[in-house]
């Protein structure tokens, strides 16, 4: 959705009245280009100070610059019924997402990781997460890959508060990550989440959050399948980023 990446980045700024609204807007994004701010409120059964009130807590001066928002980006994300059309357009919106990333604070987390944890929440995002400590050893960081949800308990006991963890996760949604995340503020590990751009638990609890593209495509047998090659992207970008900041540095 349109609006997911700045609900995950505001999350703690919102109030149950303000998700309310969300998930409004969300139900009729087709239509709030030509809405005016009375019918905004009128539709979600709310005031129009509290819809200048949630534009301004989501980083707009007011509902004109936040309608706005969501007309430019609702033309950008129709997504292609053409397949290469479709991965293009993946790639072209991850892109975009990656050039919005503050590569300085998470390369300075880097440096000072006595020790990168990769912990990937499938089978393809394990390959990734295999891929990612590739890149990783290349720049002299000792870095392991978490296999599975024994191998994250067993290496939560193990971190240190400066160390990295990176989780890399399709929906953010697993059932299993809400327990062992909880369990990680507990003992003030954080880490620093990789999905597609939506609302999601992972993103929402992380120190920093990425996001990248992946609209799945139905195959002919049925099942949907998601590209991994943005995840893939990412941590080549970030690793290139790492090695400019340390020339800086």
């Amino acid at each position: 959705m349109i609006l997911d990446k700045l609900v995950n980045e505001h999350y703690q700024r919102l109030n149950d009245n303000d998700i309310h609204i969300i998930q409004m807007i969300n139900q009729n994004i087709h239509l709030i280009h030509r809405l005016k701010i009375q019918e905004i409120a009128d539709l979600s059964h709310t005031s129009i100070s509290s819809i200048h009130r949630l534009a301004r807590k989501l980083g707009f001066d007011g509902y004109s610059d936040f309608k706005a928002y969501i007309k430019l980006n609702k033309q950008v994300s129709k997504p292609s019924s053409d397949i290469i059309e479709s991965l293009e357009q993946d790639l072209q919106q991850s892109i975009k997402h990656l050039k919005m990333i503050d590569y300085d604070y998470i390369s300075e987390q880097i440096d000072k990781s006595p020790y990168i944890y990769i912990y990937g929440t499938g089978v393809a995002q394990l390959n990734v997460a295999r891929d990612a400590q590739r890149h990783f050893l290349s720049i002299n960081k000792r870095v392991m890959v978490i296999n599975d949800e024994s191998e994250l308990k067993i290496s939560m006991n193990q971190m240190k508060e400066d160390d990295l963890i990176f989780i890399i996760s399709l929906s953010g949604e697993t059932p299993h990550l809400k327990e062992n995340i909880e369990i990680m503020h507990t003992r003030n590990i954080s880490y620093i989440s990789l999905t597609t751009l939506k609302d999601n638990y992972l993103a929402q609890n992380a120190r920093y959050n990425i996001y990248v593209n992946s609209s799945p495509i139905e195959l002919y047998n049925q099942v949907s399948y998601s590209s991994f090659l943005p995840y893939h992207i990412a941590f080549e970008i970030i690793v290139r980023k790492f090695s400019e900041w340390k020339m800086l540095h």
